[in-house]
């Protein structure tokens, strides 16, 4: 029997998207610090709208009424002035680093390598285009460490004439190196 477990995470980049496709690599922004534990998969399932008659104990008829969504979230440690203005835009004024005046609209292609162990080979998931929402959790004092959250949403990826391609894939990393 095939053993398909992930285990751990050895890197998460982002780049760049490209219209159409995937990056041909990912060379883009590391994160460094992962919490431990914290990537953690948020897929759910769209809403639906029961549509309801008086003659019947069941639904008439059942409506989409929203969409799937698929991503996961993410806590970083990595305070770094590099993670910052990767993530938050900030900019180095001197020896200051500078919020900017308006919210980054960060959209990026994401690269997860997991780490190999025993028998479970490391995998590399992508995603070609995600929304990425930046917060600043934790605490400052002796119980922990401030970290930032990060939380990815795949969004619709298209080619060049507006038709909708694959945005998520993945495979055995020793497979993507030969």
């Amino acid at each position: 029997m095939a053993k398909g477990a992930a285990y751990g995470i050895s890197t998460v980049t982002l780049e760049d998207p490209v219209i159409g496709g995937f990056p041909e690599s990912f060379t883009g922004y590391s994160f460094l610090a992962i919490v431990k534990d914290s990537v953690t998969f948020n897929d759910s399932a769209g809403g639906k709208n029961d549509i309801e008659i008086e003659d019947s104990d069941n639904p008439y008829a059942s409506l989409q009424s929203g969409l799937d969504t698929k991503g996961f979230t993410l806590d970083t440690y990595d305070l770094s002035k590099e993670t910052y203005q990767a993530l938050l835009g900030y900019t180095e004024v001197g020896i200051w680093n500078v919020e900017p005046t308006k919210k980054v609209n960060l959209v990026k292609a994401v690269q997860i390598v997991t780490r190999d162990f025993d028998e479970f080979p490391s995998k590399t998931f992508q995603w070609a285009k995600m929304d990425i929402t930046v917060t600043k959790a934790g605490t400052i004092g002796k119980s922990g460490f401030p970290n930032l959250h990060l939380e990815f949403k795949q969004l619709a990826h298209f080619d060049s004439e507006g038709a909708e391609v694959d945005g998520a894939r993945w495979a055995l990393t020793a497979d993507i190196a030969s």
